[in-house]
């Protein structure tokens, strides 16, 4: 699912949401965190499946399948961590009612700067920033 501002679920077309005007005060870069448990899940499959593989002692084939699988899945978040993660920004923005909020979205299309006018849009909790033309 991207986090990004110019992408758009299905179901939120057609469907009502909340804008505010605001000024970007301040522009971050920040890293928005990969998919730990995808990675955890295949890797303690995966090595489970090469734990269980090292004897034929059925006691043994059973722990080995245990350490394999957390082995792997140690392995596993960490890779599926690096491969899924994201270059976002947060943007500090005053609202023309003169509130502060910081929104943290996945880097888009867009660009950002410090005294650019944006519209926040919101529906169901979660908010995306777009620049206000």
């Amino acid at each position: 699912m991207s986090l990004a501002p110019d992408v758009v679920r299905k179901s939120d077309a057609q469907k009502q949401q909340y804008v505010t005007i605001g000024t970007i005060i301040d522009v971050t870069n920040v890293v928005i965190e990969g998919d730990r448990e995808a990675g955890a899940l295949a890797g303690a499959l995966i090595g489970a499946a090469s734990g269980k593989n090292v004897t034929d002692s059925e006691p043994e084939s059973d722990i080995a399948a245990v350490i394999g699988g957390l082995v792997g899945s140690a392995v596993g978040a960490e890779i599926g961590s690096g491969l899924t993660k994201k270059d976002g920004i947060e943007l500090l923005i005053e609202t023309n009612g003169g509130r502060m909020v910081s929104i943290i979205q996945e880097a888009g299309k867009y660009n950002y700067s410090v005294n650019q006018k944006v519209r926040i849009i919101k529906r169901n909790g979660k908010s995306r920033v777009v620049p206000f033309d």
